[in-house]
């Protein structure tokens, strides 16, 4: 809301923010030193995580996939976790020390949309000349500018929210990470979602917000200037604006709801314009309808009201925003992966299901072809030995024969028939694979480690391809030296022999007819058996062995590596939770020091905090916390304070930290897996956002 601000003065000792700056010089050297400790003790912490991941990095390496793109997809994931870790590390690192450069002296940032007042404030603060002020053109302000005021560190930096400019809000952002204080500026006009959302965003990384809305009333031309003097209350008319404000805080809260920052309403330009010699016959005027003095005011009365405690939490927070962003990409990660290894587990035993089938269909298959192609031949043998008992070339007419009936073509034919399907069903794993592991990454939304497609089509697809070119070389045995050829040989051998041992000339045919049938029949057997156990073995590791199993295997390497992954990833995000509660606690425990409130600090069991969000407090049952410490607290954390009781049971500690705004019916927990599950979809804004305080409480991973 806008308050009041008609004529405000600052009512301190003109020594009072000297004092206040003095005190925040101190703060800011032990805020400094609480974020170096804990980044001695996040590094050891990182460490002790990064040995399992190498651990789990060389599991993988030792897994035999065949499908080598498979194990390294997810050690690219891995890698990803160590260098997500290492950054963190860096950053956090990097950030800390830019911020001891600048310990002496207190830091505020302006912020806000392009053509928003930035500069125009800018100038009025150093009593500029107005070459800085924009006319109208986008992106006025393209780097990052620095001045005192009052001995404080002012940070212009460029608008955010500009068409084509992600690299100004960029640098915008990385300003207002440094800050102890942020001044969001917008205007008059109708406010922008996208500003509210930059003001989320702000919010999240716990920075303490002051809001100053510009009024933007024409005055530079002399009959503006007239009728703007002539009704200045007029464009501050308080339900106008409150109306406006109100529905800037609306857009807001669909990122971030909490606590509401306060505004104050200013006409940036008349203030400006007073400093104007063109101007100086209406100074006095201007100085008083710009409002100006509440602005002031406002940034005045929060250093010296909070300015020490805004130090200290300004270089805890640093700490906790970077690994609360990494801990909950982790957890969603974690839950992705855990999700992808149950689909696979899921689509391999639909796969060994259909192995066992077609294993059991091919062979059969193959002894009823087999069966029924030499059945077929010792049908033909009686004629075949009547008409060729005399024949010298017997042999090679029986191959002829044996070819007539298409024996090579109906075993090429199935053998080709069980290669389509085999291939077939590997492509369709594929494409089920493929769809439902996108459909799962769909569900966790985007991240910042980019996880590559864990089932790759294309190499599925290889799989098919190379089981066609695995050789349909059985047929082939056929008509070489295997049975057939033997056949062929006997046959011969045997109408040679019956033309010269025997005299009788109907015993003579009559034994001739027999040995011919019984030396193919003989041949037919064997060649059954060779074709039979060639076609079998075949079967078994061109198409089961080095087809179907090895698919097995590989389902089963991505399974083990996918859940190897997720306890990762899992491990590591409780184990900067824990570093994010200790921080925590340590800033509610100053705050408490600050109130005066010490003696309170032993009741507080635990601590959870979101950033520009809200701190919630696990305290002991019957603990009686005076509601003017809690409002001192929410006073200077600048965010809601919740209260969980101690019961001892963990479910009840997240039932009471998610809310009202869920049935407790509807809380379902994976105590193995450390997984609650809740109706998310069916939470309001506000319940949702009670969801990561509570996650934090318990350690379980809040998931649909």
């Amino acid at each position: 809301m806008i308050g009041n601000n008609r004529g405000a003065i600052i009512e301190e000792k003109p020594d009072t923010l000297e004092i206040a700056l003095q005190e925040c010089r101190a703060a800011a050297l032990h805020g400094y030193e609480i974020a170096k400790v804990n980044l001695v003790e996040s590094s050891k912490a990182i460490g002790q995580v990064a040995q399992s991941l190498s651990q789990c990095m060389k599991t993988l390496e030792g897994k035999s996939v065949r499908t080598t793109g498979i194990v390294n997809e997810l050690k690219a994931q891995l890698a990803g976790v160590v260098n997500e870790l290492e950054l963190l590390q860096r950053t956090t690192e990097q950030n800390l020390e830019e911020r001891r450069l600048r310990l002496d002296r207190f830091s505020i940032t302006l912020f806000g949309r392009t053509m928003s007042g930035k500069s125009t404030l800018m100038e009025i603060l150093t009593h500029g000349d107005g070459q800085s002020i924009g006319l109208g053109a986008q992106r006025t302000t393209r780097d990052v500018r620095n001045y005192i005021w009052k001995d404080m560190e002012i940070t212009d930096v460029p608008g955010v929210a500009a068409f084509e400019g992600v690299e100004d809000e960029k640098m915008a952002f990385k300003s207002a990470l440094q800050a102890d204080l942020v001044v969001f500026l917008i205007t008059d006009d109708a406010p922008q979602p996208v500003e509210a959302e930059c003001l989320a965003q702000v919010r999240s990384l716990g920075k303490p917000v002051l809001g100053v809305c510009n009024v933007k009333v024409a005055i530079d031309d002399k009959d503006d200037l007239l009728l703007f003097l002539r009704n200045p209350i007029r464009p501050f008319e308080r339900t106008r604006l409150n109306q406006l404000i109100d529905q800037f805080h609306e857009f807001a809260d669909q990122h971030i709801p909490g606590k509401r920052i306060p505004f104050v309403a200013t006409h940036l330009r008349a203030r400006f314009l007073a400093e104007r010699v063109e101007f100086a016959e209406n100074r006095e005027n201007l100085l008083r309808t710009s409002r100006f003095d509440a602005v002031e005011s406002l940034i005045i009365r929060e250093v010296i009201g909070r300015g020490t405690f805004l130090r200290t939490k300004s270089f805890i927070d640093g700490a906790v925003a970077p690994m609360m962003d990494l801990s909950d990409m982790l957890l969603n990660f974690s839950a992705q992966n855990s999700t992808s290894g149950r689909v696979l587990i899921d689509k391999r035993r639909q796969f060994q299901e259909w192995s066992q089938r077609f294993k059991t269909d091919g062979q059969e298959r193959i002894n009823t072809i087999i069966s029924k192609l030499m059945d077929g031949l010792r049908d033909d043998v009686p004629e075949f030995a009547e008409e060729h008992y005399e024949d010298s070339k017997a042999g090679e007419m029986w191959n002829k024969h044996i070819k007539s009936i298409g024996v090579n073509e109906k075993i090429k034919m199935l053998q080709n028939t069980m290669l389509e399907e085999c291939k077939e069903a590997l492509i369709e794993v594929a494409r089920e694979l493929k769809r439902e592991l996108s459909f799962v990454a769909e569900l966790t939304g985007d991240r910042t480690i980019t996880m590559g497609s864990i089932f790759d089509l294309k190499r599925a697809w290889n799989w098919g391809i190379t089981i066609a070119g695995g050789g349909i070389g059985v047929a082939a045995l056929i008509l070489g030296s295997g049975p057939l050829g033997w056949a062929a040989g006997a046959v011969g051998l045997v109408g040679w022999l019956v033309s010269f041992l025997f005299d009788n000339r109907e015993k003579k045919v009559r034994q001739a007819r027999e040995e011919l049938s019984k030396s193919l029949r003989d041949n037919i057997d064997k060649m059954e058996s060779t074709i039979r156990q060639q076609l079998s073995n075949w079967f078994q590791q061109e198409l089961l062995e080095k087809q179907v199993y090895a698919l097995l295997e590989d389902l089963d390497a991505m399974t083990s590596g996918l859940f190897d992954l997720a306890d990762a990833q899992r491990n590591l995000a409780w184990t900067l939770n824990e570093r994010q509660k200790v921080l925590g606690r340590t800033l509610v425990e100053e705050a408490l020091c600050q109130l005066n409130a010490e003696n309170i600090k032993i009741a507080v069991k635990d601590v959870a905090r979101v950033p520009g969000l809200a701190a919630m407090l696990v305290i002991e049952p019957n603990t009686s916390f005076p509601s003017h410490i809690r409002n001192g607290l929410e006073r200077l954390l600048g965010e809601v304070i919740w209260f969980v009781i101690d019961t001892g049971n963990e479910k009840s500690i997240l039932s009471q930290a998610i809310g009202r705004g869920c049935e407790r019916g509807k809380i379902r927990i994976e105590w193995n897996l450390k997984v609650a599950h809740i109706p998310l979809d069916e939470l309001d804004v506000l319940t949702r956002s009670r969801v990561k305080l509570a996650q934090q409480l318990t350690g379980l991973h809040v998931m649909r």
